[in-house]
């Protein structure tokens, strides 16, 4: 599974339409008294102060999603009763933010607006044949860049190519039964499962409008209910907290850890747009490998990759101590399981490793070090990082997903799906986005285009999939990377 910029995703010519939620009307939006949660209250924050600066105009919004293709006749009428079903399910669609004076702090008092189930439609708006893939990414770009916000609605949108060119994902093509679709969301309204829970859900909506079947969808509960509960929660933090503490001791300096090597931060005169990189780690054999002789020593894949990436900085940097900042999910009740929003915590792992230190060892302190901090990602980072009065942003960040049994997962190859994420502005951050699949293990990386960067990401990659092969018994083996620099 590949989790990369648009731009780095070739997309074929053929007939494209943009599809836009649309309010059938105007009153039926009505002020909510949900609050925000924390992480969205923060993101939408963070927009501001990019307005207010003009800083990184030319990056645009963050937001992220995935493209993939239907295998079946396109209907447009069709489409559009999809497109509505989705809309109205999930909540977190039907809502927005503005803007409503100065709060207590003096800064922006932040309202939320919400449209119920029945007052939204999706609008067709047609731009015609392009001869070219480079002119229907112009289109897709330029639509997601001019509608996406934290503050303007609607903040999921979706493009859709028709008439398209053959595909050699199937051996018999017919060109009026396939079609690529493509959405993108603004963060604040979904997170990276969300995107491969999409790509499932829109494919049986549509299935369920052309064939009648059945599209098997849970009963969901609301990220804006889920909010208030993240709300609560954090609320009740105080300076003595446990979590609030940990935190204290892992910012020791009030910044993030940086990337255990160089990476050209200092060079003020260097690119800011970041590069990317995506490749496969593992087969899907070498990895179940892994996950059974980790598993036999009581320990999770979560574990054996945190101990391959404390052995790699070990090995590379000279290292003994990995901090790093870990996203986790917040989805730990039943309704949120294939709810679309921002369900996502941050953690704080520290791993120390001896200089005899083998794979075993390190998994094992992996283990304890996420043992540590398990549960902590209930506990929302913005309102710790009020507490302690931090202001500044992780710098490097390792996500581990296992993707396996999400809806549709073994589909993903034949469908040719690939999550996409918008380019980024950064100097100094780098993020690992590691993914089991059916597939095996794959690694989708962004980090700063400076050339000493692009240099020590690929030489610690290199030597991570080392440490993770020899982890698995098998041999060393370099995988085929993407990389796209700046």
């Amino acid at each position: 599974m590949e989790f990369t910029e648009l731009a780095d995703h070739p997309l074929p010519r053929g007939v494209v339409t943009e599809w836009i939620p649309t309010v059938t009307a105007t009153d039926r939006w009505y002020r909510d008294d949900r609050p925000l949660a924390y992480t969205h209250e923060e993101h939408c924050r963070h927009s501001l102060a990019k307005a207010a600066t003009g800083s990184s105009d030319e990056i645009g919004a963050a937001w992220i999603g995935a493209v993939f293709e239907i295998h079946d006749r396109y209907d447009a009428e069709a489409l559009r009763r999809a497109l509505r079903a989705w809309t109205s399910r999930h909540e977190t669609f039907r809502s927005t933010v503005t803007t409503d004076g100065v709060d207590a702090d003096g800064g922006a008092r932040l309202a939320r607006s919400t449209v119920p189930e029945d007052a939204v439609d999706v609008v067709p708006r047609v731009l015609g044949r392009r001869r070219t893939g480079s002119d229907v990414h112009a289109d897709v770009s330029d639509f997601f860049a001019r509608t996406l916000s934290p503050f303007r609605w609607p903040h999921c949108v979706v493009a859709t190519v028709e008439d398209i060119a053959p595909s050699s994902s199937t051996e018999e093509d017919d060109e009026t039964d396939r079609f690529l679709l493509v959405f993108g969301a603004d963060h604040s309204v979904m997170d990276a499962y969300s995107m491969l829970l999409a790509v499932s859900e829109l494919r049986r909506l549509y299935e369920f409008e052309i064939h009648a079947r059945d599209p098997r969808l849970a009963a969901i509960g609301s990220h804006l209910d889920f909010s208030v509960v993240d709300r609560e929660t954090g609320d009740c933090l105080t300076p003595d907290h446990e979590v609030v503490r940990t935190w204290s001791s892992f910012l020791s300096d009030g910044s993030f850890p940086p990337f255990p090597l160089p990476v050209g931060a200092d060079d003020e005169h260097g690119p800011e747009r970041q590069s990317s990189l995506s490749r496969y780690l593992l087969s899907a054999a070498d990895t179940d490998a892994l996950a059974a002789h980790t598993r036999a020593r009581g320990a999770s894949m979560t574990a054996a990759v945190v101990g391959a990436l404390a052995l790699t900085s070990r090995d590379l940097a000279g290292e003994r101590r990995l901090r790093v900042t870990m996203p986790m999910h917040t989805r730990f009740e039943p309704q949120y399981a294939e709810s679309v929003g921002w369900y996502v915590g941050v953690v704080p792992v520290d791993v120390h490793v001896d200089p005899a230190s083998d794979v075993d060892d390190a998994v094992r302190r992996a283990a304890a070090g996420l043992d540590a901090v398990k549960g902590y990602a209930r506990q929302p980072y913005s309102r710790v990082a009020r507490l302690l009065n931090v202001d500044s942003v992780p710098q490097f960040v390792v996500s581990y997903l296992d993707l396996r049994h999400t809806p549709d997962a073994e589909s993903w190859p034949l469908w040719n799906t690939r999550t996409l994420r918008s380019a980024t502005a950064s100097r100094d951050e780098v993020y690992f986005w590691i993914l089991r699949t059916p597939l095996g293990l794959s690694i989708a990386a962004r980090f700063p285009g400076h050339e000493e960067a692009v240099r020590n990401v690929h030489a610690y990659l290199a030597r991570f999939q080392e440490v993770l092969r020899e982890s698995a018994g098998a041999g060393v083996e370099s995988g085929a990377d993407r990389t796209v620099h700046a």
